[in-house]
């Protein structure tokens, strides 16, 4: 038995068919692929009649031009989704930076001036407290002696 002749584990007919057809591999010429992609920048949703008369002039049949065209339109997708990708991921890592760097400026604010103002205003309150506790008590006297006069006249 000869190389050629040997069949592997597993292997069938239908399996080496497909292991042929797969090594055929058919590629447009730049002329095709320059005429189809002009023709899909007119029709960018061609019907079967329109398939037809692409195919006469590339010399394709409708089918090999109906994959090309979806194949295309899907690279096409797939770059741009890339692309669209790429842009989102540095926009959110641009975000995520600008948030980290106001979630530490928001730990560290300190206004010397409003720190400052703050701290007279407190003072402020503190000595109005004291001087409305003062007058309390000096009006609660007053009116204890008063009071207490009146009871004794």
């Amino acid at each position: 038995m000869t190389n050629s002749q040997k069949k592997h584990v597993g292997d069938s007919s239908t399996s080496q068919k497909k292991a042929n057809k797969q090594s055929k591999c058919f590629r447009h010429t730049v002329e095709q692929v320059q005429h189809l992609k002009e023709f899909l920048k007119k029709c960018p949703h061609p019907d079967k009649d329109q398939l037809i008369q692409i195919g006469k002039e590339v010399g394709l049949n409708p089918k090999k031009i109906k994959t090309w065209i979806y194949n295309n339109k899907t690279t096409t997708k797939t770059q741009i989704d890339k692309s669209d990708n790429k842009t989102l991921r540095t926009e959110n890592e641009r975000f995520c930076c600008e948030n980290i760097a106001m979630k530490e400026a928001m730990k560290k604010i300190i206004c010397p001036q409003c720190d400052s103002e703050r701290a007279s205003n407190l003072e402020n309150l503190k000595e109005e407290n004291q001087r409305l506790t003062d007058e309390d008590e000096k009006l609660s006297r007053v009116t204890t002696t008063r009071g207490v006069d009146k009871g004794h006249d």
